[in-house]
């Protein structure tokens, strides 16, 4: 079993959030690095907290942090994704990571997971030697929800499925205090200083123009703060079915805002539910009623939908014939039109990406790369691991046809809507071609030189910080200069291929 955050002293977790991979578990290439500007604002600002004064300022502004949006589908769909301001982020960690407030916290947990029948599966866990923070939760979600739902079908007739509608942007921000330190205790006790969860609070709302409602997605921070409420919903979630399933037998996985309940009575489950978005409403939630099905056979019911579509076609090989290949990347385009953006489709696109080299790309690159971006077009979460095949395709093309098949995946990309995050991967295919696209986000100007300030930083008063933020600290120019044409699989994969 994986550690967890809650499992590490004060010093070690302070440690934690203050890494890379917590910072922002977006995809990006590897010459953006937030490390050395953390670090200078941890040197600088040590063990310090922003006052409310600070705060105050901070609210003043629509956007402290750099947002970036994701097309979820292809269409209008999208997702947003914030990095959050850096000295802000680290005035949040020394909140929530001071010795005491982290004991309390530590305890706290303790009590919101003291109902054995509700277990929460989604607290932060500690990477592997050497593995990516997104590969041990996958692999935390994998062995505790999903096969572990398949052992419930030993105990439980019936699965009941739920989740949040809009998670992170629905949670009331007030929510935080009140989850730390009960509801009752935050009303009695109001100022910023008089409870660590006001300072939360007001940090979060300080990232969105002082608004109450959603904290940023794209952290690990975030998501621990996620769980604080989610957790305290668990708490109000099981007094409920104390009263309303007294001495009934059922069992409540909870992985961030997904919901899997296990009962031998389908009026269990019913009331279950009912509790269950009643004990949400207090918080501002609201289940996702296209999302909320139940199913009398748990073992299928347990395992995604898009693992079980998988099973009619047989795993990619490791070696590819042209032909196969082409056959492969046709499987995985009808698996994008049924289950978009899915696990499945991005797991076997890793694994052609591992089984293929240059040579199986000859004569018919245009093709490859056609249906590549088809496929990119209707499943834009895949596009980082597209765009590395794409640069294996085209590797072996004179510079004037990569150029030309580069503007014309552009072209087609960017017709799409919110394309901050494909830009930045179609940006990096150019960089290995010394060729420079006229593109929109704010991070592809600064790595092409244009002065972008992406943080606000009119709000802060202490100078070597500012200078620090403004500056481009973020681009690594050592690894840019010495980016390659070819994509690598450690810059796109998060598994190795064949993990199983």
């Amino acid at each position: 079993m994986l550690k967890n955050v809650l499992n590490l002293n004060s010093v070690e977790a302070k440690k934690f959030f203050i890494s890379q991979e917590s910072y922002s578990n977006i995809e990006l290439p590897p010459y953006f690095s937030f490390s050395r500007l953390l670090s200078v604002i941890k040197k600088n600002f040590k063990d310090k907290e922003l006052t409310f004064g600070d705060i105050k300022k901070a609210k003043k502004y629509e956007t402290v942090n750099h947002i970036l949006y994701g097309n979820k589908d292809g269409k209008y769909a999208w997702r947003k994704y914030e990095i959050i301001n850096p000295l802000l982020y680290v005035s949040l960690v020394n909140v929530v990571t001071q010795k005491d407030n982290w004991k309390f916290l530590q305890d706290r947990f303790k009590e919101f997971q003291s109902d054995k029948n509700i277990e929460c599966e989604s607290i932060p866990v500690l990477p592997r030697y050497k593995s990516k923070q997104r590969a041990s939760q996958i692999s935390q979600w994998v062995n505790n929800v999903e096969k572990k739902s398949v052992t419930l079908a030993l105990e439980y007739k019936f699965l009941y499925q739920t989740d949040i509608a809009n998670c992170y942007g629905s949670i009331y921000t007030h929510s935080i205090p009140w989850a730390i330190h009960t509801k009752e205790e935050s009303k009695r006790k109001q100022k910023y200083t008089d409870l660590f969860g006001n300072k939360i609070d007001h940090h979060v709302q300080a990232m969105s123009y002082g608004q109450t409602n959603g904290i940023p997605q794209g952290s690990i921070l975030m998501d621990f703060i996620a769980e604080v409420v989610l957790g305290y919903a668990d708490m109000e979630l099981s007094k409920k079915l104390n009263v309303a399933l007294k001495d009934k037998k059922f069992y409540i996985l909870r992985y961030r805002d997904d919901y899997r309940i296990f009962t031998n009575d389908t009026t269990d489950g019913d009331i279950i539910l009912k509790c269950l978005s009643e004990a949400l409403i207090g918080f501002g939630f609201r289940l996702n009623t296209n999302k909320t099905y139940s199913c009398n056979d748990v073992v299928t019911g347990s395992i995604k939908p898009d693992k079980i579509e998988a099973l009619k076609f047989e795993a990619v090989p490791k070696k590819l014939s042209k032909k196969e290949l082409l056959r492969q990347l046709l499987i995985v385009q009808q698996i994008g039109k049924w289950h978009p953006n899915s696990g499945t489709l991005k797991n076997r696109l890793s694994k052609i990406f591992d089984a293929v080299n240059d040579k199986d790309f000859y004569n018919q690159q245009k093709l490859i790369t056609s249906l590549l971006i088809d496929i990119a077009y209707n499943n834009p979460n895949a596009f980082p691991v597209i765009a590395g095949l794409v640069s294996s395709c085209i590797s072996k093309l004179t510079i004037k046809s990569k150029k030309e098949l580069l503007l014309k995946i552009q072209n087609k990309i960017c017709n799409l809507s919110n394309t901050g995050l494909i830009e930045i991967w179609i940006q990096r295919m150019s960089i290995g071609l010394k060729f420079k696209l006229p593109l929109n986000e704010k991070l592809c100007k600064a790595v092409d030189g244009e002065a972008q300030n992406i943080f606000v930083t009119d709000w802060i008063d202490y100078p070597v910080i500012k200078k620090s933020i403004e500056g481009k600290s973020y681009i690594d120019k050592v690894k840019i200069s010495k980016t390659k044409t070819l994509i690598s699989k450690k810059e796109v994969q998060v598994f190795d291929p064949y993990y199983n």
